[in-house]
Parts: C-alpha cells; structure tokens; sequence
C-alpha cells in the first residue's frame, strides 16, 4: 500500500472506480484524468488488483493486491 495525507480520494472515484479523463474534484488544468486508470488497468494485466481507499485520519491509500506465483515458479 501507498498513502499519502491529503484530503483524500473523492466520494465518486471510491464509489465507481478511476475513469478515464476525470480528475479530483477542484483539480481543473493539473493532470489528464489517466494514470489511476492506466494503473489498475495495467494491474489487471498483471492478475493484480489495484483498490483505492481513504484512511480514517485523512489521506489517500492504495493498495496493489498481486496473485500468487504459480507453484514451481520463481
């Protein structure tokens, strides 16, 4: 997990996921709205899951759930 101690996701990215060109609430002009997308879109590549959440004393949290490694493998 990474966190940082901002003021957190918004209410609608929590509910319904990153979606593509949609930045936080405020944000107009600084980003695209794609690197959260992009990453848990890339996560799922990898048989990962990328979960967004915000802690209960402020700030952002992301968490990168990945699969276990097929047995015999390294």
């Amino acid at each position: 997990s990474v966190r940082d101690h901002g003021p957190g996701f918004p209410a609608a990215l929590l509910e319904q996921g990153p979606q593509r060109f949609r930045t936080g609430v405020g944000e107009r002009g600084r980003g695209h709205g794609l690197g959260l997308t992009v990453a848990q879109g890339q996560a799922g590549v990898l048989g990962a899951r990328l979960t967004f959440a915000n802690a209960p004393d402020g700030g952002a949290v992301a968490t990168l759930d990945l699969a276990p490694a097929p047995p015999g493998t390294v």
